[in-house]
């Protein structure tokens, strides 16, 4: 299912699955064992995400800034919070 109808008093509105946000992103929906600040081959500051398959995948710092927004919305908090802890500490090597 990849949109619910949610009801809060005198509101209704549409909430995106984990899984869509995700995709939306680039991102499978798989456990992630990996999240870290990386640099690439440009000096340009990244978030890379490693799984257990396949080989990492990373995006713009700003990108999944977004993405931590969208899932603390969804209610995964966990994932979100790793994922700001990676944008602050990229933020700040981008500065060193």
């Amino acid at each position: 299912m990849a949109l619910k109808i949610s009801d809060r008093p005198g509101r209704r509105f549409l909430m995106t699955s984990l899984s869509l946000v995700l995709f939306q992103n680039w991102l499978p929906d798989l456990s992630v064992v990996l999240i870290e600040p990386h640099r690439s081959r440009g000096g340009i500051w990244r978030i890379k995400f490693g799984y257990d398959v396949g080989p990492p995948l990373s995006m713009s710092a700003e990108q999944t800034s977004s993405l931590a927004t969208d899932l603390y919305q969804l209610g995964e908090d966990q994932l979100a919070g790793e994922i700001y802890d990676a944008v602050r500490s990229a933020t700040r090597y981008g500065l060193m």
